[in-house]
């Protein structure tokens, strides 16, 4: 029995996918799975035990030549996949599932042609969070949180560097995607600045290369005071820092799920979204940092690149004493 699995969509919903993967494997009885990703993001599955072949999806190429499309389509169909789950709401995603050629499809009800799909189950967006809606898609009870694997040869340079550095440190991942889910840079600014002043803890600020100018402003005010890893690291490294960390300090975005994994103590800070669209941190201590009070909240389920109020209060009114309050508890 050959499993296809559709996630591409953001880094952080493959990153909550991989204990999916699992759940997949255990009630189907096979590790015969192969996972559509994004291009770019293959990395975070690498040394999967439950998956068996990761096939990057070249999504800017197709989106230029229908033509690619059309041949990637041919490509999978030629797999001779038995089922294929689609935990996705796009058109394109359910046209894929559709010329798969698999007999069984399994996605969501309120996907865009959604009648492609043999099996349809209804996914919430609010009350119940991104773990549980995929493991209701193929009616298991107990989901698996996040699993992420190492490749030593991978991180080995990374290892040197974090142990060269030989302090406790904290990782901070102060970007995010969607500039309203952006706590702005001086607050980020006066927030390391506090932990300098109350911690030993060592700033240590990640991120992907389009991150790196957003990080190098803030590393400006502190020179060597603190570390910035930002546009410097692939997946693969960029976890195994999160997974060494005190405490990790980020936006509402895909590091919280890697930290997750580890179970690495999480502050969460969010913004223009909120805790019930169910992309909470699942590490057992963690700290959800959020303005209250706000009618103007949630403003979309991404957020926007701009406050719709413009005021941006959730952001800029973010209590930073309370955040050091709990980071405290892990120097």
């Amino acid at each position: 029995m050959k499993i296809l699995v559709i996630q591409t969509a953001f880094i952080g919903d493959l990153i909550l996918s991989t204990g999916f993967f699992r759940s997949i494997s255990e009630k189907y009885g096979t590790r015969d799975i192969s996972v559509l990703v994004n291009s770019g993001t293959e990395d975070i599955l690498k040394g999967n035990p439950y998956i068996k072949e990761v096939i990057p999806f070249p999504k800017k190429k197709i989106k230029n030549n229908i033509f690619k499309f059309f041949e990637f389509l041919r490509f999978l169909k030629s797999q001779n996949f038995s089922i294929c789950i689609s935990p996705h709401f796009s058109h394109r995603s359910s046209l894929i599932s559709f010329f798969s050629g698999a007999v069984k499809r399994i996605g969501y009800k309120e996907s865009g042609f959604s009648f492609l799909h043999t099996e349809k189950v209804s996914r919430p967006i609010l009350g119940i969070h991104e773990i549980n809606k995929l493991s209701n898609l193929i009616g298991v009870s107990t989901p698996k949180k996040p699993e992420l694997y190492f490749i030593s040869s991978e991180i080995h340079k990374i290892d040197l560097e974090l142990k060269s550095i030989g302090k406790n440190y904290v990782a901070i991942a102060p970007s995010s995607v969607w500039e309203t889910k952006r706590m702005p840079a001086e607050k980020f600014i006066e927030l390391i600045r506090m932990i300098l002043d109350k911690s030993t803890l060592l700033p240590l600020l990640i991120g992907s290369k389009s991150d790196q100018a957003l990080c190098e402003e803030i590393q400006k005010d502190f020179g060597e005071n603190i570390k910035n890893f930002s546009g410097k690291t692939n997946l693969q490294e960029l976890s195994y820092i999160i997974s060494g960390a005190k405490v990790l300090i980020s936006n509402d975005s895909s590091p919280i799920h890697i930290a997750s994994a580890f179970n690495i103590p999480t502050v969460q800070i969010y913004g223009a979204t909120v805790p019930d669209f169910g992309y909470t941190t699942l590490s057992e201590m963690h700290f959800i940092s959020e303005v209250n009070g706000l009618n103007c909240r949630p403003c979309g389920i991404h957020g926007g690149n701009t406050c719709p109020q413009n005021h941006f209060r959730c952001m800029k009114d973010q209590n930073l004493n309370e955040i050091i309050k709990f980071l405290l508890n892990f120097e």
